[in-house]
């Protein structure tokens, strides 16, 4: 080796006029990363089952071109250079996103926007996206539900554009022989409670849960036996700004003193949520003592969220995670933390090149204007997440994302000044995205 021409290259390519007339140094070799090791999983054909979390919606719940292609599915897929299609719609989304109308008040609607349409209804395969917005664990391997009229005409048209009646979501996903596939299931058994629908309790008791998760991974082992899996884990649904944003009282500015809001059954405890969706009625005086200028009247039960009701939802999710993670144990799979990626973002928040992000409804930079789903930025974060499971699980060599070209704007440069927010038509947005309680055949 000539270790004399190396320093010398070294020298010359300190500048550019000896670095372009040094012939030995006339060639600069591209700096590639590390080569994808797979280790134990083979990625070649991957698909993901799940909810509208998989799905990438936005905003209400609406599914658009341009943030399917940022689910953290897709994002996956990418990092793994593998084929992966998706059931798009065009803008508006469908159905049609909420936007940022007003900083200043600060008013969140999506009246004017139309809902957009599926843009590849006619592919001839299974979509490898195979989540749907409002599925529940029972909808994996039974499509007895996918038309049920109480579920309303959008989750039934979900099902339709995604599923394309050809079966189930587990009968499409085994038709493409996945190699390797994420399972998202049991946010929206969950949700329901959160956003103010339902009985007040979850889809399915953490028993319940146990059960149909366990059958159903017994199926989808059945139709997919070679498929390594990724198993993501459900939210504590407490944490999203949806519950946060707007606390159980109101402090006097003269003394500082908190006056509770009015609830169903009189004065709010300190641990009680407040629901996004009570703005409407927080803005008519209601639930505001007389006192300070109310009318109180109390805030629906549809608007607030007991401890008692935040106890027994925190439960059943310690529930359903305790199953997750023994399935997950069990078949060999990686365990996504999704729960903890959200606690930690509601309570320290997650640090990325400098800038704090956080879990505050419009100025954290992590969700969406509906409060509930993610943004793109959070929707990478959440891969990285999958990404650092699966590495550590199969020995495998992938990527992180790069999340410099989806990072969010911040309170830093997003502060809104004064007022509550102003959400349009909120009930019927959430209704969309809500399953009502489905009883166990």
């Amino acid at each position: 080796m000539n270790y004399r021409k190396i320093g010398l290259c070294a020298l010359i390519g300190s500048t550019l006029i000896g670095w372009m007339a040094f012939a030995g140094c006339s060639k600069l070799e591209p700096i590639n990363g590390p080569t994808l090791r797979s280790g134990n999983a083979d990625f070649s054909v991957y698909a993901a089952i799940g909810t509208s979390l998989s799905a990438g919606s936005q905003s209400g719940g609406g599914l658009v071109d341009y943030h399917q292609r940022r689910s953290f599915p897709a994002d996956f897929a990418r990092q793994v250079g593998a084929a992966f299609t998706i059931p798009t719609f065009s803008p508006d989304g469908f159905p049609a996103l909420l936007r940022l109308v007003s900083l200043s008040p600060l008013v969140i609607s999506s009246a004017g926007r139309t809902d957009g349409m599926p843009t590849n209804l006619d592919q001839a395969t299974a979509y490898n996206n195979m989540a749907v917005p409002g599925a529940i664990l029972l909808d994996v391997a039974d499509s007895s539900l996918y038309n049920a009229a109480a579920r309303g005409q959008v989750q039934v048209q979900r099902f339709a554009y995604i599923v394309r009646h050809h079966g189930t979501i587990l009968t499409e996903v085994a038709s493409l022989h996945p190699t390797f596939v994420s399972f998202e299931m049991g946010a929206n058994e969950v949700l329901g409670p959160v956003v103010g629908f339902g009985s007040g309790t979850a889809i399915l008791t953490g028993a319940e849960f146990t059960f149909v998760l366990h059958q159903t991974l017994d199926g989808l082992h059945l139709a997919a036996p070679n498929a390594k899996l990724a198993i993501v884990n459900v939210p504590d649904m407490t944490s999203i700004p949806f519950c946060t944003t707007i606390k159980p009282w109101i402090v006097l500015p003269t003394t500082g003193v908190h006056v509770p809001l009015i609830g169903p059954n009189g004065p709010l405890d300190p641990h009680d949520f407040v629901l996004l969706t009570a703005v409407g009625s927080l803005s008519s005086g209601i639930g505001i003592p007389v006192a300070l200028g109310g009318t109180g009247q109390p805030l629906p039960d549809t608007q607030v969220l007991r401890v008692s009701e935040v106890t027994e939802l925190q439960t059943t999710i310690a529930e359903y995670n305790a199953a997750i993670t023994s399935e997950a144990s069990a078949r060999g799979a990686a365990l996504v933390d999704l729960n903890g990626l959200l606690t930690k973002a509601a309570t320290t928040g997650i640090r990325y090149q400098g800038t704090l992000y956080t879990s505050a409804f419009i100025t954290g930079g992590l969700f969406s204007l509906d409060a509930v789903h993610p943004n793109d930025f959070a929707y990478g974060l959440l891969c990285n997440v999958m990404i650092d499971a699966v590495n550590a699980k199969f020995g495998s060599s992938i990527r992180d994302v790069n999340l410099s070209s989806v990072a969010s704007l911040t309170a830093s440069s997003m502060r809104p000044a004064g007022g509550l927010p102003v959400i349009r038509n909120a009930r019927e947005v959430y209704r969309d995205i809500v399953p009502w309680r489905a009883p166990l055949p």
